[in-house]
C-alpha cells in the first residue's frame, strides 16, 4: 500500500501532501522539545530506517496522526478559541516545523496564541491592510510583533476577556432559584457561575469567588454552604446592582463589596431574602443533589435556611410593614380554627385560637426563631 492511500484513509491527519511525511519523520526525531511520554508511546521504529514498504506506511501514518494530535492540542485551546479546525494553520505550521523554522514548543507554547489572536481581528475586521495576507507571513514571529503592539493590545484584551467569559459560560453550573422581571438569584456550583456573575452582563464586581484566582475561593467557602449570587436587573450596571451572600461566613456584599451590612440589602430589596429563602426551599432536592460534590452529602438545606433566617434577620423581616399597614380583615379573625401553611415546607395545621394575633403568639413561642412571615394564616368558616 502506497503511503498516499493511507494518507487518504487517514481522517484524522492534518497533512495532505505525502511529500511532506519523510520531512516530518526527520524533524520530529530531532526535536527535544516533543511529549516524550507520546513519543516513547509511539515506539522508536516509527522514526528508524524501516526498508519494508508497508511497515514504512504505517510507521508514516503514526507520525502524522501523532502530529495532528499535537496541533489539534495547540490550536484547540488559545486565549481566543478554538482554531483547530482551520486548516490553513495546521499546514503553515507544519511547513515552518519541517524547515527548522520552529520546534514543538514554539507552537504550543506561544503560536496558537498569536495566531488565535490574528484570527481574531481578522474575522471582525480590525487588522490593518498589510496585516490582512495571512500568506505573507514567514514565521510567527512576525504574527506575535504584530499583535503584541500597541495599536492592538487594547482591542485584543476586549475580546480575549469576551472569550473567557464565554468559556466559562460554556462551564458553569448552578441553579436558578428566582427569576422575575426585577430579579435573578442563583446558587452557584462550580467558578464558572461566579466568574460569568462577576464578569458578564453588568457592573464588573469584584468577589473573590469570580476573580482571576477565584477557583481557589469558591473551593474554601462552597463547602461550608451555598453561595447565592443576586442580579438587580433594574440596576445591573450600577455598583448594587450585584450581591453575594454568604450566610456561613456572614457575607452580604455590594458588587465593589463597599456595603456589607444586612440593613442595606433590606432596604434596597425588601421581602427579597424571603423569596430566596423560599426558592431555595422549592429547590432542595435539585440543590442537595448538585452540591454532593461540594460537600460530603450535599448542601444541609434545612441548616442553609436557618443560617440565611438567623445571620440577616433584618432582610428577612423586611416587607413585614406592608402587610401592617393592609386593612384587617374581621372575616378573617376572632375565636375559632385557622388553617396555618408554613411556607418553607408547605407543611399546614388547624389550630384554635381567640384570634388572629393569638395564633401567632402561639406559632412564635413555639418556634421562636420564626416571624409571622413564615405562614399563611386563615380562619376556616
Amino acid at each position: 500500500m502506497k503511503v498516499i492511500q493511507i494518507l487518504e484513509a487517514n481522517v484524522g491527519a492534518k497533512i495532505k501532501d505525502p511529500k511532506i511525511v519523510k520531512m516530518l519523520t526527520i524533524a520530529m526525531r530531532h526535536d527535544s522539545t516533543l511529549p516524550k511520554d507520546k513519543i516513547a508511546a509511539l515506539g522508536s521504529a516509527a522514526f528508524g530506517q524501516e526498508t519494508d514498504p508497508k511497515k514504512q506506511a504505517e510507521n508514516s501514518e503514526k507520525v502524522l496522526k501523532l502530529w495532528s494530535d499535537l496541533l489539534d492540542d495547540s490550536l484547540r485551546s488559545t486565549d481566543y478559541g478554538d482554531l483547530s479546525q482551520d486548516g490553513k494553520f495546521d499546514e503553515w505550521l507544519t511547513r515552518l516545523y519541517t524547515n527548522g523554522v520552529v520546534d514543538y514548543e514554539d507552537i504550543n507554547g506561544e503560536g496558537g496564541d498569536a495566531l488565535g489572536a490574528w484570527k481574531a481581528l481578522s474575522i471582525r475586521g480590525k487588522l490593518k491592510e498589510p496585516h490582512q495576507d495571512f500568506n505573507r507571513f514567514k514565521n510567527l514571529r512576525q504574527i506575535q510583533s504584530i499583535v503584541q503592539s500597541r495599536e492592538y493590545r487594547d482591542e485584543l484584551q476586549k475580546i480575549k476577556d469576551a472569550e473567557v467569559i464565554e468559556k466559562h459560560k460554556r462551564e458553569k453550573k448552578e441553579i436558578t432559584i428566582i427569576d422575575d422581571e426585577r430579579f435573578l438569584v442563583v446558587v452557584p456550583f462550580n467558578y464558572g457561575s461566579c466568574y460569568t456573575f462577576n464578569n458578564s452582563a453588568g457592573f464588573q464586581a469584584s468577589f473573590c469567588t469570580g476573580s482571576s484566582s477565584g477557583a481557589r475561593w469558591f473551593e474554601r467557602y462552597a463547602p461550608d454552604g451555598p453561595i447565592i449570587s443576586v442580579i438587580d436587573k433594574d440596576n445591573v450596571d450600577d455598583v448594587n446592582g450585584k450581591w453575594q451572600i454568604h450566610a456561613p461566613t456572614n457575607q452580604i456584599n455590594n458588587g465593589n463589596q463597599t456595603i456589607r451590612r444586612d440593613d442595606k440589602f433590606a432596604e434596597l430589596f425588601p421581602g427579597l431574602m424571603k423569596k430566596i429563602v423560599a426558592g431555595i426551599q422549592a429547590k432542595s432536592d435539585e440543590i442537595k443533589k448538585a452540591s454532593q460534590e461540594i460537600a460530603k452529602g450535599g448542601y444541609d438545606i434545612a441548616g442553609a435556611i436557618s443560617d440565611l433566617k438567623s445571620k440577616f434577620p433584618i432582610s428577612y423581616a423586611s416587607g413585614e410593614e406592608e402587610k401592617k399597614d393592609e386593612p384587617e380583615q374581621n372575616a378573617n379573625d376572632g375565636p375559632g380554627v385557622y388553617l396555618v401553611t408554613q411556607l418553607a415546607s408547605g407543611k399546614t395545621a388547624r389550630i384554635e385560637g381567640e384570634s388572629r394575633q393569638d395564633i401567632i403568639n402561639k406559632l412564635t413561642t413555639r418556634y421562636p426563631d420564626s416571624t409571622e412571615a413564615d405562614y399563611t394564616i386563615e380562619k376556616q368558616e
